[in-house]
């Protein structure tokens, strides 16, 4: 399984700096807030969730600041999620919807090519390989059934022209597109079980499965038309690394990012709107010299 949890971030190559990846587009922020936000806090992540997943939701899409291999180097979002919060839902759990494509041999070595290259620009570490392995081996123990981006030969050729970088703009539009079709599919076929289990989860980029989403970047968000799929049981839920958020410009504009400033050794959960938080994980312990 090859992994590619695109947020427009990206990875190193072994032995030399490739050029930064193009910037997304977006509207300017304002000015970084100083207020102290409003946050409840818990001990572990499961408790957090526990506490503002609401008891009607139908999906769930969770989204992480990506780890890189230009940012600090803590264990990933992805882990905590896998070891703590995924036993906590897995037996509500029907389908978990993973930001991951299996190469298409039947494309040739044009798959190969645009993933390795598109690795390289997202600056993705190798542990992500693992990372999404092990929680789609989580999902398949616990009979969840784990679901992957499909991706056409024509997209390999869209996100990764020949002798040319890879058009970030074209990869958002291929995550976006399968995450909510995959999604929608699923509360459909779900539906038609009076028995299934209530919850379906995705696990992705921050930046696709917001409710509220920047206007310069709502066709990158596939929360509406999924929202639109479970008549309005869709839950946005954004786990942030505060060591993650730290060195992102963006993130230090967010009304949220005091939180961050304040990590210790508790969750903390803010609430953006209805359906809608952010919870900021625990800072890592700094390791013994």
């Amino acid at each position: 399984m090859v992994v590619l949890l695109t947020a427009a971030c990206g990875s190193k190559a072994e032995t030399h700096e490739p050029p930064a990846p193009p910037p997304v587009r977006i509207a300017d922020a304002g000015a970084p807030t100083l207020v102290m936000p409003k946050v409840a806090t818990y001990d572990d992540l499961a408790t957090a969730l526990e506490s503002v997943i609401p008891a009607d939701a139908r999906v769930v899409g969770f989204g992480e600041l990506h780890s890189r291999t230009d940012r600090p180097q803590i264990r990933s979002t992805l882990s905590h999620f896998t070891a703590e919060a995924f036993p906590a839902l897995a037996n509500r759990l029907s389908d978990l919807i993973l930001e991951t494509w299996l190469i298409d041999k039947g494309c040739g070595s044009a798959a190969t090519e645009a993933t390795t290259k598109v690795e390289i620009t997202m600056r993705r570490p190798m542990e992500t390989h693992n990372d999404i392995g092990d929680l789609a081996d989580a999902a398949r123990k616990a009979k969840v059934q784990p679901h992957a981006m499909r991706v056409t030969c024509a997209d390999y050729a869209r996100i990764s022209p020949p002798g040319k970088p890879v058009d970030t703009e074209a990869m958002l539009d291929l995550t976006t597109r399968e995450l909510g079709r995959i999604a929608t599919e699923a509360v459909v076929h779900r539906d038609r079980d009076p028995d299934h289990r209530p919850l379906i989860a995705l696990y992705g980029g921050a930046l696709h499965n917001d409710r509220f989403p920047d206007p310069a970047l709502a066709s990158w968000s596939y929360a509406k038309q999924v929202d639109e799929a479970a008549h309005g049981h869709f839950v946005e839920i954004d786990l942030i690394a505060p060591e993650l958020a730290e060195p992102d410009a963006l993130m230090q504009k967010q009304p949220w990012y005091p939180a961050v400033k304040q990590a210790t050794t508790k969750v903390q959960v803010w609430k953006r709107d209805e359906r809608s938080f952010v919870i900021v994980l625990p800072r890592e312990k700094p390791a013994d010299p």
